[in-house]
């Protein structure tokens, strides 16, 4: 079942295209990552498709009675401790969501003022209130950040046994081959979709790579047998030799597009998989004698 329909997005930054004419199609099962450079446009199009922007130009269509439940990079919650900002509007699910919490790392929190938490922790308790929600679409904007390896082991597991669609922008390869089952590239204006999880978007990557350096070859050979050819003083009398002359000055003043390379994408594919804590202590004790 068709959840959601999008044709024809645009999205834009002054000088600069994010993405245009771009069709997206999200049905029930789906798993969809979105992926690029910072700046490429990922939040705003999970905005566009959520329903929280205003395309630009396109259309979006919903399918009937379809929700969608939104984690944004930012998230507001309400209540004055955690427990009650957990439990708001929650009804019959605040149970669960204080045990989302707990497994999040906010077992020990749910007393703290809203006031006093942290970015981290407003994040976690925003990701823990979408997981209970049985919205037919969940849209997630780097749901692993602020996690512990732990956490996001059991957010892994929780995702990929959940029915409904996701929608997402991560930087976790791991995440992408456990979880997601397509890949949406935004790169310098275009997209590009990759069936699979990380290793077939690595697979199209380099195919795309490698035929865009063969056209430049290409591009380069003629080039330099059009620039002798205008250096031998190229006749501009015929139409015929004009649209010569115009072809060969396109070919020699092109500029290709510099690929982006690979350390480019931040995806935790070297590094550890942690979050923002990156040590962790428990009953240390030191002493001088």
């Amino acid at each position: 079942m068709i959840l959601i329909d999008a044709e024809g997005l645009a999205g834009h930054r002054p000088g600069r295209v994010l993405f245009e004419d771009l069709d997206v199609t999200l049905t029930d099962g789906d798993r969809l990552a979105v992926v690029g450079v910072n700046g490429t446009g990922k939040s705003t199009l999970l905005g566009v498709l959520a329903g929280t922007i205003e395309p630009e130009s396109g259309q979006v269509r919903r399918g009937r009675a379809v929700e969608v439940e939104v984690l944004d990079q930012d998230p507001r919650l309400q209540g004055s401790t955690l427990r009650e900002a957990l439990h708001a509007g929650m009804g019959h699910e605040a149970w669960e969501v204080e045990s989302i919490a707990d497994r999040l790392g906010l077992g020990g929190e749910l007393d703290t003022a809203v006031a006093e938490l942290s970015g981290g922790q407003l994040k976690r308790a925003a990701l823990a209130r979408a997981l209970v929600s049985d919205a037919g679409v969940l849209v997630l904007d780097e749901p692993t950040n602020h996690l512990d390896i732990d956490a996001i082991d059991w957010l892994e597991d929780h995702l990929a046994a959940r029915s409904g669609a996701l929608l997402m922008v991560t930087h976790d390869r791991h995440f992408l081959d456990r979880v997601c089952t397509r890949i949406l590239e935004l790169d310098r204006g275009k997209a590009h979709f990759h069936e699979g999880g990380y290793a077939s978007y690595l697979e199209a990557r380099s195919q795309r790579a490698a035929a865009a350096e063969s056209a430049e070859a290409r591009r380069a050979n003629l080039a330099r047998r059009e620039l002798a050819w205008l250096r031998r003083g190229a006749p501009a009398r015929t139409s015929k030799a004009k649209a010569r002359i115009t072809r060969a000055t396109e070919l020699v003043d092109h500029r290709p597009d510099v690929d982006v390379r690979a350390g480019d994408l931040p995806l935790h594919s070297v590094t550890p998989r942690l979050g923002d804590r990156v040590i962790e202590l428990h009953g240390v004790r030191h002493a001088f004698r």
